[in-house]
């Protein structure tokens, strides 16, 4: 096999690899640029992180630039003589799976460029990032502790100003373990703070640097939102695509239909989704996520830009209507879709689409 394989053969397979996937690479690199591009202009500047932290993306780049190293590590390995006939045997072989490799990865890569850009693929993975989202927290209600407030307490202030993108309960757990006492967040992830701000607050009578350090820890501070723990950041960009959409230069209703969908299905599974029977951080106070703010964050932008397209405002009215017959969400959906109907009354011309609009009762089929 060394005498076969061990030759001029692995020196010209990894040239080949070295001389093309750097362009490869770049290739790769300027599509997801036109992609971020293209999501930025069409959906909105939030999906656009999507996709550079796309998986399939990041796994295809890696796998480019890492088969591109290897090959110019190896061939300068054998015009240094570093390996003989038994070692470029091996060397050719593992240029084998490395070719293999990166023929997998391109391939998957080209399938995933025929989706990168398109706005329904965007609506469809900030719904996933929303029903993640979702589904912690109401597996999670209060971040894991209590509902509740404390009366007589001591302020833990913000250091920066920026947006809180993570609250880590357990360790705010911890913490108010060792000092015994109990915690309330008043900032929770997705609240926009200014230095010197309240971020929580402890019932302890004297509250010194290090204990403030230690509470203040716990919440992670950026220049803007995240998906990670904020249950209604991915409802919010969800209603800027339809909002986007629904603008005189794009004019989609179509996407903002989908999105009244969307919205629809992570309601009901929100609604519809059992909570834990007791808290898992028994001293920790944290705020309620409002069912009313959940729906004006995917629906109000549709009911303000799409009162005045028929087949926006059916879709929409059909949609809060069903979602008017789950016991959380039936008052908010019913005067959401009171207010829809009225922005219909004002904007629709026609009557004949206007009586489209307001014939829809609450035995109309969901939108979902």
């Amino acid at each position: 096999m060394a005498e076969r394989l061990g030759g001029q053969s692995v020196e010209s397979v990894l040239t080949v690899l070295a001389s093309s996937l750097l362009g490869v690479a770049t290739f790769s690199v300027g599509a997801m640029v036109t992609a971020y591009t293209s999501v930025s202009s069409a959906a909105s500047p939030r999906v656009a992180a999507l996709v550079t932290s796309d998986g399939e993306t990041q796994k295809s780049l890696a796998t480019f630039v890492g088969a591109f190293l290897y090959a110019i590590v190896s061939v300068t390995a054998i015009n240094a003589h570093y390996y003989g006939q038994e070692g470029r045997a091996i060397l050719f072989l593992f240029s084998l799976a490395v070719v293999g490799l990166v023929a997998f990865r391109l391939l998957a890569w080209i399938n995933r460029l025929s989706s990168l850009a398109r706005v329904g693929h965007m609506v469809d993975l900030v719904e996933s990032e929303a029903r993640r989202a979702l589904g912690q927290r109401r597996d999670n209600p209060w971040l894991g502790g209590r509902a509740g407030r404390l009366d007589v307490a001591v302020d833990v202030t913000s250091d920066a100003t920026g947006y809180v993108q993570n609250v880590d309960p357990d360790h705010l757990q911890a913490v108010a373990e060792d000092h015994d006492c109990r915690v309330q967040i008043v900032a929770a992830p997705g609240a926009f703070v200014r230095r010197g701000e309240v971020l929580a607050r402890v019932d302890l009578p004297h509250c010194d640097d290090e204990a403030q350090g230690a509470f203040r820890s716990a919440f992670a501070i950026g220049d803007s939102r995240s998906y990670d723990q904020d249950p209604r950041f991915g409802l919010i960009v969800l209603g800027e695509i339809a909002a986007k959409a629904l603008s005189a230069g794009i004019n989609d209703p179509g996407t903002a239909i989908q999105v009244i969908g969307s919205g629809v299905r992570l309601l009901e599974e929100w609604a519809t989704r059992p909570r834990p029977d007791a808290p898992r951080c028994d001293r920790l106070l944290a705020p309620s996520v409002f069912e009313a703010d959940l729906l004006d964050d995917v629906f109000g932008p549709i009911a303000r830009y799409g009162s005045a397209d028929v087949a926006v405002a059916i879709r929409l009215r059909k949609g809060l209507l069903s979602l008017a017959r789950l016991d959380a969400l039936a008052a908010p959906a019913q005067a959401l879709a009171a207010e829809s109907l009225e922005r219909a009354r004002r904007d629709l011309p026609i009557a004949a689409d206007l009586a489209r609009v307001v014939a829809i009762g609450p035995d109309a089929p969901s939108a979902a």
